[in-house]
């Protein structure tokens, strides 16, 4: 037996079947033949899902459809570095106004990011969690950076870590409030936030 059809018995064995590959039309099983297991080509739909980008574009349609694809890869994965990014500040609270609602706010790349945590009845979490970051372009996504980028005096060097605790905790209280300004369950909030549900 060669060590495909060992493979092929073996994940039979387990319930597995194998898709089948353009050389080998056949089925395959063991020597003894009592598991026997066909392998199928999944329907030409499932197939043509798979293959997502715009394979029959051609010139300067095919290049831009391509290249927005390429931009939306490009900022799903910077959205996702952003997430996961180790935060160089963090503050806890609990909320006083809401019911069960706590916040994490972090200084990460320079930009605040407000998690929100509220009770949620349904699922298996029995938590939301809502990830609120400064909007490009306001003058709350450059409040940091520009601090950061500013080098002063040593007396300012020396106070330039209080001070972003005290510019973090005023924009977390500006973000919490814009939040609740906006509608949770359509997610509709002011222009000024970039709002998305993580949980």
């Amino acid at each position: 037996m060669r060590l495909d059809e060992e493979r092929a018995v073996l994940l039979a064995a387990l319930g597995v079947v194998l898709e089948q590959s353009q050389e080998d039309d056949g089925d395959v099983g063991n020597d003894e033949g009592d598991h026997k297991t066909s392998r199928q080509r999944p329907p030409y739909e499932e197939r043509t899902e798979r293959t997502s980008r715009a394979r029959y574009s051609y010139g300067t349609r095919g290049a831009e459809a391509l290249s927005a694809e390429d931009t939306a890869q490009q900022d799903e994965a910077d959205r996702d570095a952003e997430i996961t990014a180790v935060a160089d500040l963090s503050l806890f609270q609990t909320s006083r106004e809401h019911y069960g609602v706590f916040y994490r706010l972090d200084l990460t790349l320079g930009v605040p990011h407000l998690r929100i945590y509220m009770p949620e009845d349904e699922g298996q979490l029995k938590i939301r969690c809502y990830l609120v970051r400064a909007a490009q372009d306001t003058p709350l996504h450059e409040w940091f950076i520009t601090a950061r980028e500013h080098e002063g005096s040593p007396a300012y060097e020396e106070a330039r870590d209080t001070a972003q605790q005290h510019l973090l905790f005023a924009a977390g209280e500006l973000m919490k409030r814009l939040f609740w300004s906006g509608d949770v369950e359509t997610m509709h909030f002011p222009d000024e936030l970039a709002v998305i549900r993580i949980a």
